[in-house]
């Protein structure tokens, strides 16, 4: 535990709260102590220099014993008993008037500011004096008795120390909620992690309502969960489908030499389930291989080979070579093409794409249907759509229709392996595309949206 605290950084962030509080209260706490005490001296000084000043002008004008009866005055006028000292003293040391009985003479200059020990009225205290000489020898001391500006600075220093504790209090309460704060929401976001290692995927983070920093976190967490969880399905839908995608073939390659090798076969026939057994590995290889292209098409190895293609004669050339087969097959192959669009793309990869597409709807589709091929140029991007008035896909299917080996027919039993919309999604994403799938009422519609070739942000080179 202790380990664990020490090296906790949000045990670290409270602390550093509650030092960040309390050094802002001993800042503010001296600002204030130095200030006001400051205050109070410069005044004190003020007021004995304008004090000394006086008195020693009237020395100038009228003599010793008009300073003398001026002082007695101020001695007797019933003001600032408690805290004024005014002595004079002769040349020879005797004191003319005052309320001083003792006080350090020596060594003093005129004009000069000290404090020190004195004794006034019977009682020790310590006084500010301000001392002058005169020529012949008098001095005068003016001062202010400091105990009273000594006991309120004690006052403040003692309210100080008690807003200090108070503040000490608080800043180790708050210092102290800050960190159980942090660690209740880290102990949630830890608790869902730690149960989704151990693979229970279906763990979210509770959120509630709050728009914090945390919530924020917690609902990137959970939709990074979420997309996870969804990942492990259709990995393991993958999975599902290669094994019955492969071992469906390979069942019949194994079937199909064991009828050839059988002792009472014709040579003929053992020449035939050769050749049967060779088709059918040549579709584990092209299943192998459309794997591949999809692939290499996520991973962005084939960005290199990007040029200007022209669209007209690239989608032209499609057309024209799948014409005879929707011909046969009653269906009407239709070609418009706007302008003259240009994208910066691989020529083969669109090139498969667009046969891919084609290849579909001509399966699909179904006898007599029309299938219609547009490309337009629009201010943000390149548009392609293929369009058919076929059967098409469940509208609740859409979604899913380019997942890897998703078929709308589940029992799988068309022919066919569900990766040409796959591979066509992933080659249309590497281009920095976009495929989407919508429903043509009736038909499919597939729409692929490319940048213009003028944008120049595909070049790999």
């Amino acid at each position: 535990m202790g380990g664990s605290l020490r090296h906790s950084v949000v045990l670290r962030m409270a602390l550093g709260y509650g030092l960040l509080l309390l050094v802002s209260v001993a800042v503010v706490s001296a600002i204030f102590y130095i200030g006001t005490a400051g205050l109070l001296a410069r005044n004190i000084d003020m007021q004995l220099e304008l004090g000394a000043r006086r008195l020693v002008q009237l020395h100038d004008r009228q003599g010793l014993p008009a300073l003398r009866r001026e002082i007695f005055d101020l001695l007797t006028d019933d003001q600032d008993v408690n805290t004024e000292i005014y002595q004079l003293d002769a040349a020879d040391g005797s004191v003319l008037v005052g309320n001083l009985d003792r006080w350090r003479a020596t060594g003093t200059a005129t004009g000069e500011l000290l404090e020190q020990k004195v004794r006034r009225r019977g009682q020790d205290t310590v006084g500010r004096l301000l001392v002058h000489r005169f020529p012949d020898g008098a001095v005068l001391v003016v001062g202010r008795d400091l105990q009273d500006q000594r006991d309120l600075e004690h006052r403040v220093l003692s309210a100080l120390a008690m807003g200090g504790l108070i503040a000490f209090a608080l800043a180790a309460g708050g210092a102290l909620l800050v960190w159980l704060q942090l660690q209740r929401q880290l102990k949630a976001i830890h608790r869902t992690t730690a149960e989704v290692a151990a693979g229970r995927l279906d763990r979210r983070i509770t959120v509630g309502r709050s728009r914090d920093e945390f919530a924020m976190v917690a609902r990137d967490v959970n939709r990074m969960l979420d997309q996870i969880e969804q990942l492990m399905n259709n990995a393991r839908d993958v999975s599902n489908a290669i094994a019955h995608d492969l071992r469906t073939p390979l069942g019949r390659i194994r079937a199909m030499l064991e009828d050839a090798l059988h002792p009472q076969q014709p040579p003929q026939a053992l020449r035939e389930g050769a050749a049967s057994a060779i088709d059918e590995i040549d579709a584990v290889t092209q299943l192998v291989d459309k794997l591949l292209q999809i692939a290499e098409a996520e991973a962005g190895v084939r960005r290199q080979n990007f040029e200007s293609v022209a669209l007209r004669a690239l989608v032209g050339d499609i057309v024209e070579l799948y014409q005879p087969a929707a011909e046969s097959e009653g269906m009407s192959l239709a070609l418009a093409v706007e302008d003259e669009p240009q994208v910066e793309a691989d020529r083969d990869l669109l090139a498969g794409v667009l046969a891919n597409l084609l290849d579909n709807a001509l399966k699909y589709a179904g006898h007599g249907a029309a299938v219609r091929v547009e490309v337009r140029t629009t201010a943000e991007d390149v548009r392609i759509e293929v369009a058919d008035n076929g059967p098409g896909i469940p509208p609740g299917l859409l979604g899913r229709a380019t997942e890897p080996f998703f078929r709308a027919d589940a029992s799988r039993y068309q022919r066919g392996n569900g990766l040409g919309l796959s591979i066509a999604a992933a080659v249309v994403a590497l281009h920095r595309g976009q495929l989407r799938l919508e429903d043509a009422a009736p038909g499919l519609r597939v729409v692929i949206r490319l940048p213009r070739g003028s944008d120049g942000n595909l070049s790999g080179r």
